[in-house]
């Protein structure tokens, strides 16, 4: 009988473990399985079988109709259908994405929605490969297509940005973290996707895609933003590593291409299919989230840790403020755009009436960046505000935005200051 299968097999094979780490079956258990496997433990061991319980819903139709083997419903229901259609990342995404303690809805049609959301995450980790093509550190990537200074490993010169977005990488880290102890997966899916489509996408990197692409190569601003990206990487990689399988093995062998090259290839031709891993060897110990030498393998890697003293609340609160003068902003700019006065935001001069308390010590050159502006206006008001007429600065041929500057050089009378220093450097 499956309630004395603790005795019969967990307390017959020393290989296994008595009691067992958990008992998982579905509710209508509690009075099966789970109740007559504690009641015959109890009387023969003077203790329960597992370590835990848990228990999930029922997989039903659109109608609420439990969906089973013995059952009519006529579509396929084997995972190894929606493997082969889908992808197996896909499949697991699914069932990382919904609360498997309550009765779960399911139709082919949410495979269609959540392609939405792998394909937003998997493009989160191309860009971010992307911005790191020529960064290194200790043990992680190549030096890149050209010789660079020691790359970052600290945040010196750091903008609010760039500590707000390790704020809440931090946060999503514990986040994250304290799901999986709790195998509660779908907040570890709401948590990854949030920090993917909105800080990141929507914020850190359109924020920031100005400096990467037209600073130069070795400024310490852009520097920092790929370590910054670097440590978002990693710890995206190894969060997502038990739920993206292949993705996160085969982002991070391209992270490191010049130790994986051949697990890449394995991992390319193995989506689809049952991969098989060696035994690792019990003698070789995992490596912390921090030793950025071991670069084998991502799902060798443990959990990133939280790092101590990184929650900042003072930073916090300041884009926050940031962020409503850049709603106002984005009104004005709007409004301009749909009156024919501009046709994008760098062409704009933007007045901003506020409170200068709200902007702190944030400097002209920060909120031009974080405004995604060309030319900034900022007066003292207890109200915030914006104006917004054409900027009288001509157009920046390399990187568009409408600088004093542009036209004063004889060499390069087409661009700023910035760039035409950048592009003489590159030529020297």
């Amino acid at each position: 009988d499956s309630g004395v299968s603790h005795r019969a097999v967990c307390a017959a094979h020393p290989e296994l473990r008595d009691p067992a780490d958990m008992y998982l079956e579905a509710t209508d258990q509690h009075r099966g399985w789970f109740q007559s496997s504690l009641m015959t433990s109890i009387a023969l061991n003077d203790r329960a079988p597992y370590k835990m319980c848990l228990t999930h819903g029922f997989v039903v139709d659109l109608d609420g109709k439990k969906i089973s083997k013995s059952g009519t419903y006529d579509k396929p229901t084997d995972a190894g259908h929606f493997v082969k259609k889908h992808g197996a990342d896909l499949i697991r995404l699914w069932a990382s994405s919904i609360n498997f303690g309550d009765d779960v809805p399911f139709s082919e049609e949410m495979f269609t929605r959540l392609g939405d959301t792998y394909r937003r995450i998997r493009n989160t980790l191309r860009i971010l490969l992307g911005n790191l093509f020529d960064f290194s550190v200790v043990g992680v990537g190549d030096a890149g297509p050209r010789s660079a200074t020691a790359a970052t490993t600290e945040l010196d010169g750091a903008t609010i940005i760039d500590r707000w977005i390790l704020d809440r990488l931090d946060h999503v880290i514990a986040e994250c973290r304290n799901a999986y102890a709790v195998f509660e997966f779908h907040k570890v899916y709401h948590s990854i996707n949030h920090f993917c489509a909105v800080d990141l996408s929507s914020l850190y990197i359109d924020i920031t895609k100005d400096r990467m692409y037209c600073d130069a190569p070795d400024s310490p601003r852009r520097r920092v933003t790929q370590f910054a990206m670097h440590k978002i990487f990693d710890a995206l990689c190894r969060l997502l590593a038990p739920v993206l399988v292949f993705t996160a093995e085969e982002a991070w062998a391209h992270r490191h291409p010049e130790r994986n090259e051949a697990k890449q290839n394995e991992v390319e031709g193995s989506r689809n299919e049952t991969v098989k891993v060696s035994p690792r060897d019990p003698s070789t110990s995992l490596r912390s989230a921090q030793d950025d030498g071991f670069v084998d393998s991502v799902h060798f890697q443990l959990f990133p840790d939280c790092q101590a003293g990184a929650t900042d609340d003072a930073v916090r609160q300041q884009i926050d403020q940031l962020l409503r003068l850049r709603g106002v902003i984005g009104q004005a700019l709007e409004k301009a755009r749909q009156e024919k006065l501009i046709g994008n935001s760098l062409e704009a001069r933007v007045i901003l009436k506020c409170d200068r308390k709200t902007i702190g010590s944030v400097s002209k050159e920060e909120l031009e960046e974080f405004f995604i502006l060309s030319d900034l206006i900022i007066e003292d008001a207890a109200e915030a505000s914006a104006m917004v007429e054409k900027t009288p600065y001509a157009k920046c041929a390399r990187c568009w935005r409408h600088r004093e500057t542009v036209g004063q050089s004889r060499a390069h009378p087409d661009l700023c200051d910035r760039c035409e220093s950048v592009v003489a450097a590159r030529k020297g």
